[in-house]
C-alpha cells in the first residue's frame, strides 16, 4: 500500500466523526521540498478552525505512525469554489447549478460545454443550455468545474 492510501486509511475515522469529506490527498515534490496536501470540505463548507484542528490531528498521527521517512510540509485546506468535480458526490452536490465542462473529444460538435447540470448517472452527466440537453460521458470529461458567477 502506498503512502497516500495508508494515510487515507488512518485518517478515515477522524473524517467520518467530524463529517469531513476528503476531496483529495496529494503527496509530491514542489519547489520547497515534499508536500503532503489534504483538500477537505464539508456539506456546507469547511472553516479555518476545522482545517487547523485536522492539521494538528494529522501531524500527531503522522509522527506516531512514522509513515514518511523524509522531511515534508503538511498542508490542510479547502479545495475552493473552483474545485474540479470528479466523484459522483461532487456532481450530485451541484445538480441544478451552472457548470463549465471540457471534454477530451468533441461531444455534439463541441469540446467546451457550459450549462446547468440537470442529471447525473454512473456513466454520464447531462448539461442543459438554452433548452438543449447534452449527454456527456463521464470518461470523456477532461475537466468539470462549477461556474462561479458574481
Amino acid at each position: 500500500m502506498d503512502t497516500v492510501e495508508r494515510v487515507k486509511e488512518l485518517i478515515a475515522p477522524y473524517l467520518s466523526e467530524n463529517d469531513i469529506e476528503l476531496v483529495d490527498v496529494i503527496y509530491r515534490r514542489e519547489a520547497g521540498g515534499m508536500v503532503l496536501r489534504f483538500l477537505v470540505d464539508k456539506p456546507y463548507g469547511i472553516n479555518l478552525k476545522e482545517c487547523e484542528d485536522l492539521n494538528i490531528y494529522l501531524s500527531g498521527l503522522l509522527d506516531k505512525e512514522d509513515l514518511i521517512d523524509n522531511h515534508f510540509t503538511l498542508e490542510v485546506s479547502s479545495p475552493g469554489l473552483d474545485r474540479t468535480l470528479k466523484a459522483d458526490k461532487d456532481f450530485e452536490r451541484v445538480i441544478g447549478k451552472p457548470l463549465n465542462v471540457s471534454t477530451f473529444e468533441p461531444i455534439d460538435g463541441h469540446r467546451e460545454h457550459e450549462g446547468t447540470l440537470i442529471g447525473v448517472e454512473k456513466e454520464n452527466i447531462v448539461v442543459e443550455s438554452s433548452g438543449v440537453s447534452v449527454v456527456i460521458p463521464r470518461n470523456k470529461i477532461a475537466k468539470a468545474v462549477l461556474k462561479i458567477e458574481f
